[in-house]
């Protein structure tokens, strides 16, 4: 499986990309603040931009517990600002921890409510099986 090349790297995610198939991938290399997860998310919406790319693979298994207003902000502002940036597919590695998980989840459904999600999206449990699917390897 083809390496990924790292764009952007610093002590919060580690943002990278595989051109050929315009994927991009964030992963969260630590539990992050609000704060934090916008900055990472401006920064990413920004490669986003100039990668052209239409898939993404957002790794959150070590990101921890998302506070409410993190929740919030992913249901009602992130995920349609990703639909406005021509994301096709997204793939999540969703933390192991059940009640994290469950928050991922939840947030994504009440995102589809609002009607915020135009892309596809599907769950794993690892990077491999994300990007096989990303890649059109995996239906």
């Amino acid at each position: 499986m083809q390496l990924l090349e790292t764009l952007y790297q610093n002590d919060i995610s580690r943002i990278a990309t595989d051109p050929e198939h315009g994927i991009l991938t964030n992963t969260w290399l630590r539990p992050v603040e609000h704060n934090e997860m916008l900055q990472t998310a401006e920064k990413l919406a920004q490669l986003v931009q100039e990668s052209g790319a239409d898939k993404l693979l957002l790794n959150a298994l070590v990101i921890g517990k998302l506070l409410p207003h993190t929740k919030e902000w992913l249901s009602t502002t992130y995920y349609k600002s990703l639909s406005e940036l021509g994301v096709k597919k997204l793939a999540r590695v969703l933390p192991e921890n059940v009640f994290n998980r469950l928050s991922f989840e939840a947030v994504i459904t009440r995102a589809e409510a609002l009607g915020a999600v135009t892309f596809e999206v599907r769950n794993f449990t690892n990077d491999i099986d994300a990007l096989r699917w990303l890649r059109g390897y995996d239906s």
